[in-house]
């Protein structure tokens, strides 16, 4: 579990601490002043085997199509648009403190092996040229631990498109999740996560949290039609139908709570948490969403613009559930971006003496 985050140099951020972070933390603040980015840079820390993980970033604010170019690519995670100062993304977890390092090369000469004799029978996949390496634009991944050694990737645009070139990288045990505001989750995406609840017997716990929302919600099952997979609930009509059909909400709820489910000891990041959920039923929700994160052993962390969903979360985690939620409010000051951190007794006092913190 991240405890503490430090980010520099990545899209508004010039430098941002967040001291502590909690199992459970909502980021609060007014328009653009980086709650989203915030979500991805973490996510960006994890995502450190995957080619598409700039272009990702891009596709969840609704950007699906970029040229093939650095400038357009690339530019904008970098602080003012400026590729001469580099990232990073330095996180505390418990006991071990981790730095991800981003370094633009103009210049990066891939790596090739020369054969120049190949055997008959040889795949062609495995049929290397002697062809002398071309430079290219790439994005320098470094991750650095005290006393291990580094590990570094290459971000690459080349003469055929864009890759990953790996020095050293160790195998990412911890994932994360990202639920964007804009792009809802593929149906397909939960009724593979819900399976694999499935399959260990742990398929009930998902529908304890979905009756939130749907009290009259009996059973769940994954039904496949055609190519395609979707959860389907049983809510008394005769037949079973898909959740999407039960509305945004339940949708909404349903991917929260399968990502946490199926990620034990990862992350889940939340855009906006209260799209599609109705007010009257946000308490519940972040109620259900505390329990399952000590259940799957999750931390989740989410952004709002709502009052109400900060209040509805304050409620939500009375009781048992204080110890695991904190809020942070993150304000532009000049350049500089600040976050202020509420844990659950601070929050109390300012909600109660009706203070804005959104």
């Amino acid at each position: 579990m991240i405890t503490k985050l430090n980010v520099t140099g990545f899209k508004g951020f010039e430098q941002l601490e967040l001291p502590k972070i909690s199992r459970v933390t909502l980021i609060g603040g007014k328009n653009n002043v980086g709650k989203t980015a915030l979500l991805e840079a973490l996510f960006m820390f994890f995502d450190r085997l995957n080619p598409q993980m700039i272009l990702r970033q891009s596709a969840w604010r609704g950007v699906s199509m970029l040229p093939l170019d650095a400038d357009t690519m690339w530019t904008p995670i970098f602080y003012k648009f400026n590729m001469e100062k580099p990232i990073t993304v330095c996180a505390t977890m418990v006991d071990i403190e981790e730095e991800m390092t981003i370094r633009f090369n103009p210049s990066y000469v891939p790596s090739i092996v020369h054969a120049k004799t190949v055997k008959k029978g040889t795949p062609a996949a495995q049929i290397l040229t002697d062809q002398a390496p071309t430079p290219s634009y790439a994005l320098d991944l470094q991750y650095q631990q005290k006393n291990k050694e580094s590990q570094t990737a290459h971000l690459i645009i080349g003469p055929t498109g864009l890759g990953l070139q790996v020095d050293y990288m160790v195998s990412q045990k911890r994932t994360a999740v990202f639920l964007g505001a804009r792009i809802r989750v593929n149906p397909a995406e939960d009724a593979e996560r819900f399976g694999k609840l499935d399959i260990v017997g742990r398929q009930d716990k998902i529908l304890e949290f979905l009756k939130i929302l749907e009290p009259e919600l009996r059973d769940l099952s994954s039904i496949t039609i055609g190519e395609t997979s979707l959860i389907h609930g049983d809510i008394g009509m005769g037949r079973k139908i898909p959740v999407a059909y039960m509305g945004d909400g339940m949708s909404r709820l349903l991917s929260i709570i399968l990502a946490i489910a199926t990620s034990p000891g990862g992350l889940v990041l939340i855009d906006e948490c209260e799209n599609g959920i109705h007010h009257s039923k946000m308490s519940k929700v972040w109620e259900g969403i505390g329990w399952a994160a000590r259940e799957f052993d999750c931390q989740v962390i989410g952004t709002t613009h709502s009052y109400e969903c900060l209040e509805a979360a304050h409620e939500g985690f009375a009781g048992e559930l204080a110890g695991d939620f904190s809020y942070v409010r993150i304000d532009k000051i000049g350049d500089r971006t600040v976050a202020k951190t509420f844990d659950y007794e601070s929050l109390t006092v300012v909600i109660d003496a009706n203070m804005e913190v959104r």
